[in-house]
């Protein structure tokens, strides 16, 4: 056999983006690599233990997971960014403590979950006026409102589908949350932006429709992690996914 020789490819030909996933999310995934399509970079996805009905004790437990969540990835992969695929459980654990047990497993130049990116969002966006739409619980979606009108955010409408079940969460079709972001809209003239929260929710390919009718700002939670990840790294998405990503 003839021994032949190759190239090695430099660290730093592609940003390295990493991902956390729910085991129960079946949306993410798909929506980044829409929002990524013609970018360049390497995307690596790993899921975290996570049980199917939504409440404060199931999020928080996501905890103690990340630290072996992240062990998964290529032991010697060092990150341009890493994003937890999560909004309420990002509420639930903390932004701060979720770096922290990131960065511990494996380096990374920058951290980013949905909640943050949200707010970073709505300051980019000159949002400070929101009409939210969530898929959980008045308890759990409550939480949320209340994190967003501590940081200075008027959330001055809201709707939920009031789903506790993932499995049902992902499977919620785009159509209805264009629909019901529309109306939600309409009837709140006020708003300067809504905000669709929950990874598991389908609506990367309906947020620029949402725009269009109402003449406001439409973020996701994935759109706007997708976003704060690509700005840590010096990349833009693009204005047809969005106002944000322009």
């Amino acid at each position: 056999m003839d021994k032949i020789n190759y190239e090695l490819l430099a660290r730093d030909y592609t940003k390295y983006l990493g991902l956390i996933v729910l085991q129960s999310d079946v949306t993410i995934e798909d929506e980044f690599r829409y929002y990524y399509n013609d970018q360049p970079v390497s995307l690596m996805v790993n899921r975290i233990p996570f049980e199917n009905e939504v409440t404060a004790e199931t999020l928080k437990q996501m905890e103690g997971h990340i630290g072996k969540t992240m062990s998964l990835f290529p032991i010697e992969t060092e990150f341009d960014s890493v994003g937890y695929g999560c909004t309420s459980g990002s509420l639930h654990i903390g932004g701060d403590k979720i770096a922290a047990l990131i960065s511990e497993t494996r380096p990374s130049k920058s951290v980013s979950n949905p909640l943050r990116s949200a707010l970073a969002a709505f300051d980019a966006v000159g949002a400070n006026n929101v009409a939210y739409l969530g898929p959980y619980s008045e308890q759990v979606c409550g939480e949320m409102i209340n994190h967003f009108v501590e940081a200075g955010i008027n959330v001055s409408a809201s709707a939920s589908y009031d789903e506790a079940e993932d499995r049902f969460v992902g499977r919620i079709s785009p159509e209805s949350i264009l629909r019901d972001a529309v109306n939600l809209v309409k009837a709140n003239p006020q708003v300067e932006a809504v905000f669709v929260s929950c990874t598991n929710m389908k609506c990367a390919h309906v947020i620029p429709e949402i725009e269009k009718q109402t003449g406001k700002v439409a973020l996701s939670s994935n759109q706007v992690l997708a976003w704060h990840m690509a700005r840590q790294v010096g990349l833009t998405l693009g204005a047809e996914k969005g106002i944000l990503c322009r």
